[in-house]
């Protein structure tokens, strides 16, 4: 492959030193550079991007990829200097649908079994069984139904919980998953559920799908676990709801500013627990892989094999 410059746009992190070392060692005829390091903008056909700046892509006038640093590309279609002929592709290893799965079956189990008790209990020496639900009576709801979604279902139903997915389509599903679709779907999901699991999309129709309505509708005795886009949620509606007891517990990875403020009443929220951004982290040097087989094949005429359609946001 002839040499090509990629230019990275991103606030918040150092993607030359995150992907760096995987693009030098598998692919290096992609150069990555920072916007100060372009010495001419309108050469620039491919950009490398996680929550770029609103301007960021305005001196690239000849742009034609944007591959998205991450899978999520809600902040890079919503940017209002992306020109609308540009292509926008997103990471799909399978390592990172793994690392999410296993990710929400952690909490799913702490939840279940009460696990975050017992450090207290150990404290104090007090041999106190705290819960004995089993699975079969602890019923899991999938926002998403997609490859993180499909890889999330299947372990769970070995383990013995009864899972429940939301998905734009029905169908049928040989491991006793049940799928369900529409608002009606989502209010079976939302009222039953002892564990919500939210992996869709963000798009102007999933946007802020977690709010008081959601949570007035939630048992009392579930956990809502946002692995999806900061935006899916309202923050101060899911505050006011703990308040009140439903849902009892919040699971928070992604939020609507991030870093998350020193000064948000999430960090010392004793019925939230919150991470940063990590539930999907997957090898930086397989991620720059994909995304340079990406690059490979729009070079060739080819469709990346993370393209998004724009239309529809995923």
């Amino acid at each position: 492959m002839d040499e090509i410059e990629v230019v990275c746009l991103c606030q918040h992190y150092d993607m030359k030193e995150f992907y760096g070392h995987g693009f030098a060692a598998k692919a290096p005829w992609i150069k990555l550079k920072f916007p100060h390091e372009v010495k001419d903008p309108l050469r620039i056909r491919h950009a490398l991007a996680f929550s770029p700046a609103d301007q960021d892509f305005a001196p690239y006038g000849n742009l034609e990829l944007v591959s998205s640093g991450g899978a999520g590309v809600d902040a890079i279609l919503s940017n209002p200097s992306l020109p609308a002929d540009v292509a926008v592709s997103r990471i799909i290893v399978p390592e990172q649908a793994q690392s999410m799965a296993s990710f929400a079956v952690w909490h799913i189990v702490n939840w279940q079994r009460q696990m975050q008790s017992y450090p207290a209990q150990q404290r104090e020496a007090n041999w106190n069984i705290i819960n004995r639900t089993p699975p079969s009576n602890f019923p899991v709801g999938i926002l998403g139904f997609g490859k993180i979604g499909s890889q999330l279902a299947a372990p769970l139903r070995l383990l013995g919980y009864p899972v429940t997915v939301l998905a734009t389509s029905e169908r049928e599903i040989e491991d006793g998953t049940v799928v369900v679709t529409g608002d009606e779907g989502l209010g079976e999901i939302i009222q039953n559920s002892r564990a919500i699991v939210n992996l869709l999309p963000l798009t102007e129709q999933t946007e802020g799908i977690l709010n008081a309505d959601t949570f007035a509708q939630m048992r009392d005795d579930a956990i809502v676990i946002n692995l999806g886009r900061g935006g899916h949620l309202i923050e101060d509606d899911l505050l006011d709801a703990l308040e009140k007891g439903r849902p009892a517990a919040a699971a928070l990875d992604t939020f609507a500013t991030e870093p998350l403020p020193t000064d948000h009443p999430f960090w010392k929220h004793d019925k939230v627990f919150v991470t940063p951004h990590v539930a999907g982290d997957a090898d930086a040097d397989d991620v720059a892989v994909f995304i340079a087989e990406g690059i490979r094949q729009f070079e060739a005429g080819k469709n990346p094999a993370g393209l998004v359609d724009r239309a529809t946001g995923y």
